[in-house]
This record gives C-alpha cells, sequence and structure tokens, in this order.
C-alpha cells in the first residue's frame, strides 16, 4: 500500500530534526521510518536509451607511446 504524501514529509521532517538535535535513536528510528515509506512508492519505469555504435571508432589507428 502507498503511502499518503504527508506521512513521507512528517517523516522526513522528524529525520532532520532528529539530524538537528543529534539524537542518535531517534535518527535510527526516523530513518527507518523514512526507508520504509519510500519503499511503498510507486515509480513509472525508466526509459531505456540505447547508445549508438559510432562505426568511427573502428576507423582510428592505435596511438604510438
Amino acid at each position: 500500500m502507498a503511502c499518503k504524501k504527508s506521512e513521507l514529509v512528517s517523516a522526513i521532517n522528524s529525520f532532520a530534526t532528529a539530524r538537528a538535535t543529534n539524537d542518535s535513536t531517534l535518527v535510527n528510528f526516523s530513518a527507518a521510518l523514512v526507508s520504509q515509506l519510500i519503499d511503498t512508492l510507486e515509480y513509472d519505469p525508466e526509459e531505456v536509451i540505447e547508445d549508438e555504435v559510432n562505426d568511427d571508432a573502428e576507423e582510428l589507428e592505435p596511438v604510438a607511446n
């Protein structure tokens, strides 16, 4: 089940506050919460970009050292 935007924002704010106060227990807890919420997000697939093969590279001569 996807999370609500407000839940994610709240978790990120909690993490930021924990980092600012240097509270290691709260940092660990809020980081785990942010991670759990991010795992519920659904993403569109990325477009696949095929690289073009450059035939000119075969015509180049090696450089002598």
